[in-house]
């Protein structure tokens, strides 16, 4: 736990500056993690308030003590929402219990098992933003951090600070935007339907909303950690949750129309290449049971050119001949 009191923390804001940034975290059995994602929101150095949100979700490990430790310590700070049932399981976002609280100016996103690592960064973002009235959403690059390790860069969109277009955003399919560098004008909260509480990934909607305005602010340093690989990750791909795989991609593409019709049809084009994209690559990985592949081509079977049916059928879906084909094209490149 951070070596600070709630009152050395206190005592460098600005009281006659409005409550400034809600920092909005998301936790579930995050116990070798939650703590340093804690810390690195509590030693940011700002002149302005922050609160920080955290939803528990039910977590079997011992994240909800450490969370309590926490809001024991730092009680006009740490203000968290304990589920009795796990939310996640009932296909509703986490996010749709804590907008309600959120009392800032602007928003932060950090997951549980991910962190910050400038202390500068929330000071840097408000003042960035506070330049752009018009702006409601700026991200910056983050740290990879792999089987405990950095290793690179992720998100590192250019070389200076710019700003980016919905069209942009759109086409990077969540994951331009790192989530945990996101920071969002509170007021794009009142635009969002119904339906978004509905969306398991909702930080890839709420980018889209953040940047229809104009667009997203890009801040060219990193200030973050994502972890990637771990234990449970949606990203760990294995044959037992394929059909688990399959359920995501079509829950992702009925979101991508759902925004697009909300927004009256602007990104057709854009939602178009994504679904047609994220289906080619589906059927593509080796590592997701065939019989669920299939399916999905099935269900997109028109969209797919002669091509790719050709090489459905020829290569993607036949094992052996991808395996041979592998074999050769290594031996070629080693003689």
């Amino acid at each position: 736990m951070i070596n600070k009191t709630e009152q050395e923390i206190i005592e460098r804001w600005d009281k006659n500056i409005p409550l400034m940034v809600s920092i909005t975290c998301v936790a579930f059995n995050h116990e070798y993690y939650i703590e340093k994602a804690l810390d690195s929101f509590l030693m940011q150095e700002t002149n302005f308030s922050f609160e920080i949100l955290i939803h528990d979700d039910v977590s079997t490990d011992r994240t909800v003590d450490i969370i309590k430790e926490y809001e024991r310590k730092f009680p006009n700070i740490v203000k968290p929402i304990y589920q009795s049932i796990n939310q996640f399981s009932q296909g509703v976002n986490p996010m749709f219990f804590l907008f309600p609280k959120v009392k800032g100016k602007y928003m932060a996103f950090c997951d549980g098992d991910d962190y910050w690592t400038d202390t500068q960064k929330l000071k840097i973002q408000v003042e960035e933003m506070e330049k752009s009235p018009d702006i409601n959403m700026s991200f910056h690059p983050t740290y990879k951090l792999i089987n405990g390790k950095i290793d690179g860069i992720l998100s590192k969109q250019a070389d200076k600070n710019r700003v980016f277009t919905t069209h942009e955003i759109t086409l990077g399919g969540g994951e331009f935007c790192p989530t945990v560098s996101l920071m969002f004008r509170s007021r794009v909260i009142s635009d969002f339907p119904d339906w978004f509480a509905k969306m398991i990934a909702g930080d890839y909607p709420m980018q889209i909303m953040g940047s229809v305005k104009a667009g997203a602010l890009y801040i060219n340093r990193c200030m973050s950690v994502y972890r990637m690989g771990e234990v449970g990750a949606w990203s760990s791909i294995s044959k037992d949750n394929s059909k688990k795989q399959k359920e995501h991609l079509l829950s992702f593409h009925s979101m991508l129309n759902k925004m697009n019709e909300f927004l009256d049809n602007s990104l057709k084009h854009e939602i178009e290449t994504l679904i047609y994209d994220s289906s080619l690559a589906f059927i593509k990985r080796r590592a997701i049971d065939i019989e669920v592949r299939d399916e999905v081509f099935n269900i997109y079977r028109d969209i797919f050119s002669k091509k790719q049916k050709l090489l459905w059928y020829l290569l993607y879906r036949n094992q052996d001949l991808h395996d041979g084909l592998s074999k050769i094209k290594y031996l070629a490149l080693h003689r």
